[in-house]
């Protein structure tokens, strides 16, 4: 007798939980708002990303901050992938036949009564609402961060501050242009080419070539190449002739370098 009113309170208590279900479960779901915050959090992010490229980045800092912004903003759009997934499971479900539902409500809570996990589930679901919640707000201030990073951006973007460079040929490095010259002199020619290259990790740095071919003497012709990273005071043929001087300090191709510079 005590077994059966035992379990008849048990198969009352899981209808209970069952008709409660699906009175509310579809009701509130996934769609509190959170869908839409994500989206404007998410495109306020790549916005800033996009807008940042515009000016070439040189400082280490701001590299790493677009970096972990770029990685938020990943983040994000896995995120809200996952909740528009959840929501139409959701609307999937609510539209389902009746017996559907409550055979899907039945067997959840039955299991989690068998699992004596009765009281943990409602502290489960409240838990993973709290930390979608947490998510949420927590690529919100991401995307409000943003901003901050562009406004660094734009204050130390080296293109609207071309006049202030170091060397003007910096300035037209930095805004993307490749320098190229050929010149013959007697029976030397010389080449020099640089060209800008921008990576997301390290910034921009240029590609440079240097040749010297001597026609009356091959044994006394010389290539260079070489990457710098550069900088608003970066000196590139500054660079390439200590480059040369040092790895041939008998050459004279430094020499004649340096008086056409």
């Amino acid at each position: 007798m005590v077994a059966e009113m035992i379990s008849s309170a048990v198969v009352g208590e899981t209808l209970n939980r069952v008709v409660s279900r699906l009175l509310t479960g579809f009701s509130h779901g996934e769609d509190d708002g959170s869908v839409e915050r994500l989206e404007m959090a998410h495109s306020r992010m790549e916005a800033v990303l996009e807008l940042s490229t515009r000016w070439p980045i040189t400082g280490v800092s701001l590299l790493r901050w677009r970096r972990r912004l770029k990685r938020a903003a990943e983040e994000c759009d896995g995120a809200l992938r996952h909740r528009k997934q959840r929501a139409v499971e959701d609307e999937a479900a609510s539209r389902s036949s009746l017996p559907r539902r409550v055979a899907h409500a039945t067997r959840s809570l039955v299991s989690a009564l068998i699992g004596s996990r009765n009281d943990d589930d409602g502290k489960s679901s409240s838990s993973s609402s709290a930390a979608a919640g947490a998510d949420v707000r927590r690529f919100e201030r991401l995307a409000d961060g943003a901003g901050e990073f562009l406004k660094l951006v734009e204050l130390g973007g080296t293109r609207p501050r071309q006049h202030s460079f170091f060397d003007p040929l910096i300035g037209r490095l930095l805004a993307g242009e490749t320098l190229i010259y050929l010149s013959l002199r007697g029976s030397n020619f010389f080449y020099l080419g640089v060209r800008p290259v921008s990576f997301e990790e390290r910034g921009v740095e240029a590609m440079v070539g240097f040749v010297v071919q001597d026609f009356m003497a091959p044994a006394r012709s010389f290539r260079l190449g070489l990457m710098v990273r550069l900088s608003e005071r970066t000196d590139v043929i500054g660079v390439m002739i200590n480059c040369m001087q040092s790895a041939t300090p008998h050459f004279r191709s430094a020499n004649l370098f340096s008086e056409w510079q």
